[in-house]
């Protein structure tokens, strides 16, 4: 409920209770003496009830990470009064009109629940005022934008040393989907992880996005030698493709319990955002929401890590719950000392240390990095979207 609602509501309470006479500005003589009155009303001020709307990219039911948000979103309003509502299927083109879809049902707050549309928010955030955001994504807030961003880099460099513990190869595959948070950085963090186990440890990278992309992907990068995949797509057919061909693998949604049902699965990682939905919906159940900016880690808790699951080799939950401490302790410099990019060419000296903003904006491969072309293929003509909310 808005300042000026709760203003109102408080004085309808006291005219309420005073009778008609006490309220001022009221002219009819007949209330003071009694003549012509109505019943007065007991029943409660009806408080406004506050719409959240999520804009996912992804399907809400597509098994990804798209989905794993979508579960975190209901988690979180069942335990509020907040009512949320969704569109999902969103491309970036179509983001502003989806907007304009949740206000005109009523949404006064808007989730833009995907990393791809960090760049969009901002400047059609500007054109609804009226309307708060938070952006999955961005890493610096504006006047009515709430700047929520993870580093999922930390994970990866603790499946990459699980990875390379389990190669036999001494080469990891990376499959990354380039909407994720910051792939660039979550790439090299999975080789300085590898290097850890074997100094030379090489990590192969290929993009892709869509389901067949990622199944020629996985394909190329076990043509190149690499015996363990990791896991970074909004969709979790890397995980279902690698199980299908017996290759080991690292996931990247929480699997849970599921997690039996996939036997070269060495480790996953995952983000709880939960809490984070359900802290912002109290913020605006008490009117104290502010555009401000979050970093989600492993040390306050929305990055996590399984534990080792059957198909590891002996030793790995040990190696991981060591470099695993040191990241959520804030003691594992992963982006700090001496850095060479693909070529050997020294980027940090070995006192050094890359700020989070050159670690956001990482746009090189640390030495030992191999990118392959892109497997992304040129989509065809969509539909239009219909823009459905759906709850």
């Amino acid at each position: 409920m808005t300042k000026g609602l709760k203003r109102l509501a408080a004085l309808l309470a006291v005219c309420t209770a005073l009778g008609a006479a006490g309220c001022k500005g009221d002219t009819d003589s007949g209330a003071a003496t009694g003549e012509g009155t109505v019943e007065a009303s007991t029943s409660e001020p009806v408080e406004e009830t506050v719409k959240v709307g999520y804009i996912f990219n992804g399907k809400a039911d597509g098994g990804g990470t798209t989905e794993e948000i979508n579960l975190q979103r209901l988690k979180a309003a069942g335990h509020s009064d907040i009512i949320t509502e969704y569109i999902d299927n969103v491309t970036i083109s179509d983001f502003g009109e989806a907007v304009k879809t949740l206000a005109e049902d009523g949404c006064t707050y808007i989730v833009a629940a995907s990393p791809v549309y960090s760049h969009v928010v901002t400047s059609v955030a500007g054109k609804y005022m009226n309307i708060n955001f938070v952006s999955l994504g961005s890493h610096v807030s504006s006047a009515n934008v709430y700047a929520y961003t993870e580093i999922p880099y930390q994970a990866g460099y603790v499946a990459g040393l699980a990875a390379a513990f389990n190669s036999d190869n001494e080469k990891v595959g990376v499959v990354a989907d380039v909407g994720q948070f910051y792939y660039t950085s979550f790439i090299n963090a999975v080789t300085l992880g590898a290097q850890l186990v074997y100094e030379n440890a090489s990590v192969v990278a290929a993009t892709a996005v869509e389901d067949g992309e990622i199944r020629k992907a996985v394909d190329a990068l076990v043509a190149e030698g690499c015996d363990v995949i990791v896991s970074y797509t909004e969709s979790s057919e890397t995980a279902e493709y690698c199980e299908s061909k017996g290759i080991k693998f690292v996931g990247n949604i929480n699997y849970g319990e599921s997690a039996a049902d996939y036997e070269n699965m060495i480790m996953y990682y995952y983000s709880s955002r939960d809490s984070f939905f359900l802290s912002q919906f109290k913020q605006i159940t008490l009117d104290t929401w502010l555009a401000d900016e979050y970093v989600g880690s492993m040390g306050n808790g929305v990055i996590n890590i399984s534990e080792a699951l059957p198909a590891a080799k002996d030793g790995t939950q040990a190696l991981m719950n060591t470099l695993a401490a040191k990241v959520s302790g804030g003691q594992a410099y992963i982006f700090s000392g001496e850095l060479k990019d693909t070529s050997g060419s020294i980027k940090y000296m070995q006192y050094d240390s890359m700020s989070e903003s050159e670690i956001y904006n990482m746009e090189w491969y640390v030495y030992g990095t191999k990118v392959l072309d892109t497997f992304r293929q040129p989509k065809e003509e969509l539909e239009i979207n219909s823009f459905e909310i759906k709850e």
